[in-house]
């Protein structure tokens, strides 16, 4: 009965972790990103609903990239803004200033193609890497 309860014990308080899984980044060329990056430049008002967004529901995050530089965000339990991106080191950084903290965030490819995108960022808990669905996008 001893041995049980030991144990549960260990079990309880973490040896038996789940390990995380490390995801790869691919370093892939400006043209890769093309199908993410809308052709337009961008609106006063973007209707994500009708132009190319990464989102990511659970964090929430919406994210839209136009072709002049610029893009738009829309965190649903802060705010919503504009910034700028560059794309460097196959990546594309995003960056906006805000009056409480800055954003900057990568877009990376998790496949060599750009088929499949994630987020990575530091919010004010941690680094975030998330998988993000494409709305309006097509591959």
């Amino acid at each position: 009965m001893k041995y049980i309860f030991v144990l549960l014990i260990l079990f309880s308080c973490g040896l038996k972790k789940e390990e995380k899984k490390e995801l790869q980044f691919f370093q892939v060329q400006k043209s890769d990103f093309t199908h993410v990056i809308n052709k337009s430049e961008t609106p006063r008002n973007p209707d994500l609903t009708a132009v190319k967004t990464l989102s990511n529901r659970d964090y929430p995050i919406d994210i839209a990239i136009f072709n002049d530089g610029r893009f738009y965000y829309d965190l649903p339990n802060l705010d919503d803004g504009y910034g700028t991106w560059e794309f460097v080191d196959g990546k594309i950084k995003l960056h906006a200033k805000r009056d409480l903290f800055d954003i900057n965030i990568d877009v990376v490819a998790l496949k060599e193609s750009a088929e499949v995108i994630a987020i990575d960022f530091r919010d004010r808990f941690s680094r975030k890497v998330l998988e993000v669905e494409k709305i309006n996008i097509d591959n």
